[in-house]
């Protein structure tokens, strides 16, 4: 089975953060992003009218000189500005949780493993 996914679209937010304890055990001492990724799906309703749906994905990269295979240089996180073109290549990963009102949802995440940025804002 393969969970992999390649998807380009523009960055909403993006906050750098050290990795968590538990995740330097596992990938050595690190840098995280977090950020949103914005894309988009236009299709035709009826006859000559067309609609878009923007949809949201939570994806998060690391950036560490000891990375298994088949990861890819990351860009400097910095660059991941509001309104900045990426393409993002990677794995999906399902999240569960309460909600602070008790109510259970789950969250598609994106892991990236291939972070690019193909117009960044100046």
């Amino acid at each position: 089975m393969f969970n992999q996914v390649h998807l380009s679209g523009i960055v909403g937010e993006a906050r750098i953060e050290a990795a968590s304890p538990a995740l330097c055990q596992i990938i050595g001492e690190t840098e995280m992003v977090h950020f949103t990724v914005a894309t988009e799906f236009h299709y035709v309703i009826s006859g000559d009218k067309t609609t878009m749906e923007t949809f949201w994905l939570q994806c998060f990269a690391f950036k560490n000189d000891n990375m298994p295979p088949g990861f890819s240089d990351m860009p400097d996180f910095s660059t991941l500005l509001k309104g900045t073109a990426v393409e993002v290549k990677g794995r999906l990963r399902n999240i569960k949780f309460t909600d602070s009102n008790g109510v259970e949802s789950t969250q598609i995440e994106v892991f990236a493993q291939d972070l690019k940025v193909l117009a960044p804002l100046y």
